[in-house]
């Protein structure tokens, strides 16, 4: 595909008019390299003579390494081919274990937690009843109900009461997925942070405003972005959390809250950065792109 340089793979199901792929393919032909779209569901593996492969409709050639860029809703498919590309020696950035442990915000919060990073406290459930135990023991409503799998705000949904709290389980909870609960922190008593990790640094970071009438301060959501500058135990704390999820590139959604200590609420493995260029000016594919071809993995 690209005899002059590497070919990147990109595991998505988006096409080049997604803004991180559109980017990623702009800086990889200015580095001498090319980009590999890998749409998994147009993949398919085998294991044929003792050996692995894998055969794909629109590529006849392998990728020199992967990136897994498919998002928190990643199926189980997504989980056997990034194996195989393992098997087939092909490196992964992120590696498998981190994608996994970041794809469950549950499983993220406990990773941190054993880490000795702070985490809002969380309740997991998987019955309704369950639920409302959750809204008594985080002290009442209003609470934030949040998918496991949910990205970019999507999933996640205020409650007021339980009527509220009703309305929600009847039409957005899967018992068999679970769901967390959070307590409410208001938007003018809380500052949204997103600092992108990249190997042992942030690279970048911006603060988020709801958009107004808005309670979630993703970009994806509205919100506003403007270049945020962390402290040292802010940094600190970004590239801990990136390092307990065994991830080299990640995005560390922070809240802080006047009077206390900083807390991390999430930490994505394929993290957007429109947002991010635009509040801070840098070049944030390029980063990660320099990052993601040099030899070597933190985790696998």
């Amino acid at each position: 595909m690209n005899p002059s340089g590497l070919t990147i793979g990109i595991m998505t199901i988006n096409g080049f008019e997604f803004h991180p792929n559109a980017r990623f393919r702009q800086e990889a032909a200015k580095r001498g390299h090319g980009i590999m779209l890998i749409d998994p569901y147009g993949m398919g593996c085998m294991i044929e003579e003792g050996k692995p492969g894998v055969f794909m409709a629109d590529h006849p050639d392998l990728p020199d390494l992967v990136m897994p860029r498919q998002g928190s809703p990643m199926g189980e498919y997504g989980f056997v081919l990034l194996r195989q590309f393992d098997a087939l020696g092909i490196p992964l950035k992120n590696s498998l274990e981190g994608v996994t442990i970041a794809r469950n915000q549950f499983i993220t919060l406990q990773h941190l937690t054993a880490a000795r990073i702070p985490v809002p406290d969380t309740c997991f459930v998987t019955r309704e009843d369950n639920f409302f135990r959750a809204v008594a023991k985080l002290g009442g409503y209003p609470v934030v109900a949040k998918q496991v799998d949910g990205m970019g705000g999507d999933g996640v949904t205020l409650v007021n009461s339980r009527e509220e709290a009703r309305a929600y389980l009847s039409s957005r909870f899967s018992p068999r997925k679970g769901g967390l609960v959070q307590a409410y922190i208001l938007p003018e008593d809380r500052m949204d942070v997103r600092l992108l990790v990249i190997g042992n640094k942030v690279t970048g970071a911006m603060a988020l405003t709801p958009a107004t009438g808005q309670f979630k301060a993703n970009i994806h959501q509205q919100g506003r972005a403007r270049p945020f500058v962390p402290d040292r135990q802010q940094v600190k704390m970004a590239v801990a959390a990136a390092r307990a999820c065994c991830l080299d590139v990640a995005g560390v959604d922070m809240l802080v809250t006047p009077g206390q200590r900083a807390r991390i609420i999430e930490v994505n493995y394929s993290p957007g950065f429109r947002g991010l260029e635009e509040a801070t000016g840098l070049n944030i594919a390029g980063k990660i792109l320099d990052h993601v071809i040099k030899p070597g993995q933190t985790c696998r």
